[in-house]
């Protein structure tokens, strides 16, 4: 005999209803899938009925953009809450929704090619036997850990009883997720301390996949749910609509329905995940589809970075740190410098076909050429924009300080290369490498980045002759690190931070082609210190010293470069053959023999 539905869910709903009579305040995370929107509905209708009984307590609905998500599962989740958002004020509910994103240092393409940063896959993704997923951290979970902390401070200034996040988590999900839920001890109807020491209600904890579509598909038609729905059924048509097209075709909700239904089990996530595997298997579903075929790039882009993952040739020489002895490692690492280019280009060819869709795409529709249907508007507009010109400036920045930039501007140069004079960079195909030994080639002495070279790194001579004239108001001209290391004038914030509008400005008005033709001459870091010293980057506060040592590094090896007149080839050639061995290096931080004191006392 079937499970009643309206069963489940007013039990889920009477245990959300207690906590909230008692005051507690709950956070629903929600993350576009079906079981968090179920779990989202049930929350908001569990507060509609408490809510003269806690009349004073806040509630929230959560949200993480990792700012690479699947941008057809992404576009439907900002859709939904804004459709929330409205139920919510004319219910007059209690509830904020609040939407987290990472640190703009740590999003995908600051991260990656900014900085360097290896992308996670399944064979780098394992420390000590334990799968770890450090995007996931730095993406999802540091962004909700700081809104959680805002909101239990506010809840506490409030006088309320502590947060509870209600999660949409299922004990038949998978074996993996049965395993964790047991361990952190989730209860659907009882409120359990984690080990962060946060409270977590589950209340589709022992929910089949089949309730779950049971109860969307009661809310595709609204004569059928007890209560009143946020989400619209066309809403709901398109959850469904994404889980068929991510389930190679076979999924779906009809109103009404009993029985078995198909496993529709698809899991999406960031469109360029390489955790996955070998294939992104719900998004080569989705692309097939007319619907989602724009999306072919990205998976096309995924495919790439985990194609060339093993390839070491595309990887960083240099060590991104100096040992006590001075020296520094010379092993492959980051990515290369022309690797991060190469890859900084295909996106931004990848956004810019994306405008050139919906551009054709809106005209076919103007000219009814194609269907006038609700999906085919929304398709006239760009469905993504991987890299915005405040993440730009940002890689810019990073890339500035690198010691093979060539000029000023690196990454500018190369929006404008694609933007303004049209050229495209396909993802090529890549075969993929077998997984290879990391050499460590060796030890380079480098003493404090003034061994064989000078750096000043982000010292402006000329910014401290013109800021008194050109920024007067300041209190300073120059700025001092935490170290007494005297740089370009910047400004800090609580993390880095690029000021957008004036990102936009610069780089969709100001760079122009000549602008771009000038700065050709001009040495990279130039263009590292001018976003300081226009206050458009702003570092981290007491870590100025950290960016300092950055382009000192960058800085030196360009300028060996130049004083040993080598190509980037000839560089990293010279580096492996005059760097010390290993054993070499470590017999220098062994601390050298007391020597015997002919003048000490006599015992």
């Amino acid at each position: 005999m079937g499970r009643d539905i309206h069963t489940l869910m007013e039990t889920a709903i009477a245990s959300m209803q207690s906590y909230v009579e008692q005051g507690y305040v709950l956070a629903a995370g929600v993350s576009g899938g079906k079981d968090s929107t179920c779990a989202m509905v049930l929350m908001l209708e569990a507060v509609r009925r408490a809510r003269h009984a806690a009349p004073g307590v806040r509630h929230y609905i959560t949200s993480s953009d990792t700012t690479i998500e699947n941008p057809s599962t992404a576009n439907f989740l900002h859709a939904m809450l804004d459709e929330v958002a409205l139920f919510v004020e004319d219910s007059g509910l209690p509830i904020e929704i609040h939407v987290t994103q990472p640190s703009l240092a740590s999003q995908f393409v600051v991260s990656t090619i900014g900085r360097g940063t290896l992308v996670r896959t399944p064979e780098n993704g394992v420390r000590n036997g334990k799968r770890i997923r450090a995007c996931a951290d730095a993406w999802k979970l540091q962004p909700q850990g700081r809104l959680r902390a805002r909101l239990e401070k506010e809840a506490s200034s409030a006088r309320v009883k502590e947060v509870i996040s209600v999660v949409g988590t299922r004990l038949d999900e998978s074996a993996v997720r049965r395993a964790a839920m047991t361990e952190r001890n989730e209860q659907a109807d009882v409120a359990t301390r984690q080990a962060s020491g946060s409270l977590s209600l589950s209340p589709l904890k022992d929910w089949t996949s089949d309730d779950v579509w049971t109860m969307l598909g009661c809310m595709v038609d609204p004569g059928s749910l007890r209560f009143s729905s946020p989400l619209a059924p066309a809403t709901i048509a398109r959850l469904s609509d994404i889980y068929r097209a991510g389930n190679g075709g076979v999924c779906g909700v009809i109103a009404g329905e009993s029985g078995a239904r198909a496993a529709c089990g698809s899991r999406f996530g960031c469109a360029l995940c390489a955790v996955t595997g070998a294939r992104d298997k719900s998004m080569e579903f989705m692309v097939q589809e007319p619907e989602h075929a724009h999306l072919k790039p990205l998976n096309e882009f995924r495919n790439y970075l985990l194609a060339i993952q093993w390839d070491l040739s595309r990887r960083e020489l240099v060590g991104r740190t100096i040992s006590d002895a001075g020296y520094t490692r010379i092993q492959a690492d980051t990515y290369g410098f022309w690797e991060r280019m190469r890859m900084l280009r295909m996106l931004l060819s990848i956004d810019a076909e994306e405008r050139d869709r919906a551009e054709r795409h809106s005209g076919e529709l103007a000219s009814g050429r194609i269907a006038d249907t609700e999906h085919n508007r929304m398709l006239c507009d760009p469905q993504f924009e991987f890299v915005t010109p405040q993440q730009l400036v940002a890689i810019d920045f990073f890339l500035s300080m690198h010691h093979y930039a060539p000029h000023a501007f690196p990454a500018l140069t190369a929006w404008h290369d694609v933007n303004v004079l049209g050229r495209r960079y396909a993802v090529p195909h890549v075969e993929p490498k077998p997984k290879a030994e990391i050499v460590l080639h060796g030890w380079y002495p480098v003493d404090r980045y003034d061994r064989e070279a000078p750096t000043v790194g982000l010292r402006d001579f000329d910014a401290e002759q013109w800021n008194r004239y050109r920024h007067p108001e300041r209190a300073g001209w120059y700025a001092r690190t935490s170290a007494g290391e005297q740089t370009v004038y910047f400004e800090e914030a609580s993390q880095f931070e690029v000021d957008a509008e004036a990102a936009c400005e610069f780089v969709t008005c100001t760079y122009d082609t000549a602008y771009m033709l000038r700065t050709q001459h001009h040495d990279a870091m130039e263009s590292a210190r001018f976003w300081l010293n226009e206050g458009i980057v702003k570092l981290p506060v007491g870590m100025a010293q950290r960016y300092q040592e950055m382009a000192k590094r960058g800085q030196y090896f360009g300028r060996l470069a130049q004083r040993l007149n080598l190509t980037p080839d000839e560089l990293d050639t010279h580096l492996i053959a005059n760097s010390v061995s290993d054993a070499q290096h470590a017999a220098m931080l062994k601390p050298a023999a007391p020597q015997f004191d002919l003048f000490a006392a006599a015992a």
